[in-house]
């Protein structure tokens, strides 16, 4: 998943840079995801490139079929993944209410053993 996020950031920069665009300088104005011209990339657009990407990364056997996943999946597995209580996870995804933390909280969690008597 970093080197997919590091991979974008790159893309994104250097169409930027071709372009001459300026960097905005707050991060919540830098899209992840730009189209060649560099602006963000619309809804339709990203859901067509993704389904490229996912039948590209099967062909070149980087996945399975059966490991195909779909962007909301990364949602997902990035809650699981956080460190943290359930809390925590619930903060950082900004859930308000912890119901949701059922659905998108995958992990198993870690519980001490019983003790025989």
């Amino acid at each position: 998943m970093r080197s997919a996020w590091d991979h974008l950031i790159a893309h994104r920069n250097a169409i930027w840079k071709e372009k001459s665009l300026p960097v905005p300088l707050r991060a919540e104005n830098r899209p992840l995801v730009v189209s060649e011209d560099g602006s963000a990339l619309q809804k339709s657009s990203l859901d067509t490139a993704w389904q490229r990407f996912i039948r590209r990364a099967i062909t070149e056997h980087a996945i399975t079929p059966a490991q195909r996943f779909g962007l909301h999946d990364l949602k997902r597995r990035g809650i699981s993944d956080t460190e943290g209580t359930r809390a925590d996870k619930q903060h950082a995804s900004g859930h308000k209410s912890e119901s949701m933390m059922d659905i998108y909280d995958l992990s198993v969690p870690i519980v001490q053993p019983s003790v025989k008597d």
